[in-house]
């Protein structure tokens, strides 16, 4: 059986709010338990798509009672992971109901079992993997959306630096287009400055003009950086998540009307900065980056005004 495109968009909703109930379970003790009502939801999601896909009849079932149903209906196998869900379930109930905190060690388990449930079933019910349903999707921007998509196909070639250098660019390209709409539709920039009253080359006739340069080089780069990170935190992204982003890619410049002859109004080039740090970034790095990229597509969707 086919997937529409509602059940696609239905799953894609699923998984992102598996990884947002990832992401809380990882917070400190207390702060953590509120995954638990988060993978709850997307479990329960999970089980009315796969109830109308697979055509279950019956109104309202309880939660348990999903596997049972859901199963008669698959040939090959079963629904897994039922007695595991079945305590995240009660965890739930304790936590929303009686307000029993659960253990960090009891979230580890419950993150475990929700992994498991949605990697074991998902191909099981819609015949496709779980880390196959793309989080990309939700970006309405064609071309950050492309490198997003380059990034993904980089990361299963075990690139990894050039899949963080697209992500880079990727976010560069969000910003961008954000900002270049807004100044079409209100004639000027919807951000706290474009940034084009920085000059992009000093000269001095000085004997000392090359350090001179330099500095004045440096200078400007720190103004546009300071400039990028007021205009992210006047955009309502995430401030925390924005530091480690920068920390985890290379410097984006954008260098104005210089490929105009391509038909392009702007060039994104690498800005290779030197690091005394030896740390070499992950699969894991990367993905959080993607992961970043992603959720700030959405909140810019959110109040595209």
């Amino acid at each position: 059986m086919k997937l529409d495109g509602n059940v696609t968009k239905r799953l894609v909703f699923i998984k992102y709010l598996y990884n947002i109930a990832v992401e809380q379970s990882k917070r400190p003790e207390i702060l953590c338990s509120v995954s638990i009502l988060t993978f709850h939801d997307a479990i329960e999601l999970f089980l009315q798509l796969a109830s109308e896909f697979l055509d279950v009849g019956k109104a309202k079932p309880s939660f348990i009672e999903y596997w049972d149903l859901l199963s008669q209906k698959l040939s090959e196998r079963r629904l897994t992971q039922r007695e595991s869900i079945r305590r995240l379930n009660k965890a739930r109930v304790g936590l929303k109901h009686n307000g029993i905190l659960p253990s960090k060690l009891d979230i580890e388990a419950f993150r475990a079992s929700a992994t498991n449930f949605f990697e074991e079933n998902t191909p099981t019910v819609f015949k496709i993997e779980f880390s196959d349903i793309s989080l990309i999707d939700l970006v309405q921007c064609e071309d950050v959306k492309n490198k997003l998509k380059e990034a993904e196909t980089m990361l299963g070639e075990s690139k990894v630096a050039d899949a963080i250098e697209n992500i880079a660019f990727a976010f560069a390209q969000l910003i961008d287009d954000y900002e270049s709409r807004k100044s079409e539709q209100y004639g000027c920039s919807a951000l706290f400055s474009d940034g084009s009253y920085m000059p992009t080359v000093i000269s001095t006739e000085c004997d000392f003009g090359s350090e001179v340069d330099s500095f004045a080089d440096d200078v400007i780069n720190g103004l546009e950086d300071i400039h990028k990170d007021i205009n992210i935190l006047s955009l309502n992204l995430d401030s925390q998540k924005y530091v480690k982003f920068r920390l985890l890619t290379p410097k984006v410049r954008i260098l104005p009307k210089v490929s105009v002859l391509c038909g392009d109004p702007r060039r994104y080039c690498i800005h290779k900065v030197k690091r005394r740090s030896k740390r070499v970034p992950t699969v894991e790095d990367a993905q959080f980056c993607i992961d970043f990229v992603i959720e700030s597509a959405v909140t810019l969707q959110e109040f595209d005004f």
